[in-house]
């Protein structure tokens, strides 16, 4: 049977740069729909990466594939109808494997069949360390998370500040959307880290005491801590400051748990649900 295996790369091996997880997690869910009755299957190579060890990896979803063949991957990260065409001469060929990044899918689906929710979750069986830390850090029989996005140069810049209007913003949309309709603890995570202390503060929410990531290089584990407290969640919002899109980290997440999640995004900020209820 051929085979697409969704590629992550070592580090300096990029056209584009490398995609954040939760655009990654993305790609899968739509590849694996698109692929589902073509005669192909998509396995899931992430081996160049530290993030690889931090799964227990299921051989109906991973692989460990041939390492000049993921450096070499093709990245779609713009243009789907190339990728489109791209599989559909794939299937045409004499390969049998095909070896890609992408980004496929819309960042505003709401629901996923529960093929794909099967699927994806594989991605998210992190090892006995990964949950171990994320029960011990937060102590709590249920808990919500509010996931506060201000930008992705704060993942480089640590003594980085939000700008001087953003911070009331922020605070009155956690005033006055998110504290009054929490059933459970409050959860902060940010990009943001001197922020997330701050208002963590402020507000008596509880954090993971790691400074977050997004990729899956060098330091990876404060990202499988934060994906897993993320599908741990009884529920999931999410703020983002600088972007106009729902964060495939957090509601991707969200959708394949079926977890209800609210999402507020620029540059209108109205409160955005997504039921768990939804039919898939």
């Amino acid at each position: 049977m051929k085979r697409v295996i969704q590629t992550y790369k070592a580090p300096h091996q990029w056209v584009n740069g490398p995609p954040g997880l939760g655009d990654f997690v993305r790609g899968i869910c739509h590849l694996f729909e698109k692929l589902r009755h073509s005669g192909m299957e998509l396995r899931v190579d992430i081996s160049q990466t530290g993030f690889a060890a931090l799964i227990d990896a299921d051989e109906g979803f991973f692989q460990v594939g041939d390492e000049q063949r993921i450096a070499n991957a093709e990245e779609y990260f713009v243009d789907h109808d190339a990728l489109h065409h791209r599989l559909l001469a794939f299937q045409r060929s004499d390969e049998a494997e095909l070896y890609i990044c992408t980004n496929l899918g819309a960042w505003d689906r709401k629901s996923l069949p529960e093929e794909t929710r099967a699927f994806a979750q594989k991605f998210y069986r992190f090892n006995a360390e990964v949950e171990r830390l994320n029960a011990q850090a937060l102590p709590t029989a249920g808990y919500e998370v509010l996931s506060l996005r201000c930008g992705d140069r704060f993942y480089t810049d640590p003594a980085g500040q939000v700008h001087a209007d953003v911070k009331p913003l922020i605070c009155a949309i956690i005033e006055q959307q998110v504290l009054p309709q929490a059933r459970s603890a409050l959860v902060l995570t940010s990009d943001c880290h001197e922020l997330k202390l701050e208002l963590a503060q402020r507000y008596g929410m509880l954090t993971l005491p790691h400074r977050s990531q997004h990729g899956a290089y060098g330091n990876a584990l404060p990202v499988a801590l934060d994906l897993c407290m993320l599908k741990n969640s009884s529920v999931n919002h999410h703020i983002n400051t600088w972007a106009t899109w729902w964060s495939g980290f957090s509601h991707y997440t969200s959708v394949i748990f079926k977890i209800p999640s609210v999402n507020f995004r620029a540059p209108h900020f109205a409160r955005e649900e997504v039921e768990a209820d939804l039919p898939d």
